[in-house]
């Protein structure tokens, strides 16, 4: 099994109300650094595609597909049959239309990319709550806490321990 992480750091939120939260985010799998480390984003929106393609494939699709924002960067997501729910992903860059290349691929519990998920949305949602002008974004972090936490996923005891 590979090991997979999601990282959100350096989180900057908007001056005005009309602005968004910008920040780090990216995503480690089996090592490599996905589109790399450090990469600024809109942390909502790429984690917000992470989630609904883990809620894709945790519902029981065979495929799903998330995106970072900034970039020809996307991952690819694929339930496999295994005594424990499990995805293979793979990183892709599609900057050549004629070709995707996979940067990095691995397979992840399922339950250990909720948790990465998880955590990583909590720790934006403890950077932008109650800060001025980020009201929609701490709703939407909210939003995908209480999915990454619903009824069928497992206690926040047992993700903090992997």
């Amino acid at each position: 099994m590979s090991k997979a992480v999601w990282h959100v750091a350096d989180v900057k939120t908007p001056a005005t109300a009309d602005g968004i939260v910008i920040g780090t985010v990216w995503f480690t799998l089996h090592g490599v650094d996905f589109p790399e480390a450090g990469w600024t984003d809109f942390p909502i929106s790429v984690l917000s595609s992470a989630v609904t393609a883990y809620e894709d494939i945790r519902s029981g699709e065979l495929e799903a597909f998330s995106y970072i924002f900034d970039g020809p960067y996307f991952l690819y997501y694929r339930r496999t049959d295994a005594s424990e729910p499990t995805v293979y992903i793979e990183a892709n860059c599609d900057r050549d239309e004629n070709a995707v290349v996979s940067l990095s691929t691995g397979e992840v519990p399922l339950r250990k990319l909720r948790g990465t998920l998880l955590s990583a949305v909590e720790t934006l949602h403890a950077e932008i709550a109650a800060k001025p002008c980020a009201d929609d974004s701490v709703h939407i972090a909210a939003r995908l806490i209480a999915t990454l936490s619903g009824q069928d996923a497992i206690s926040r005891r047992e993700v903090r321990e992997t």
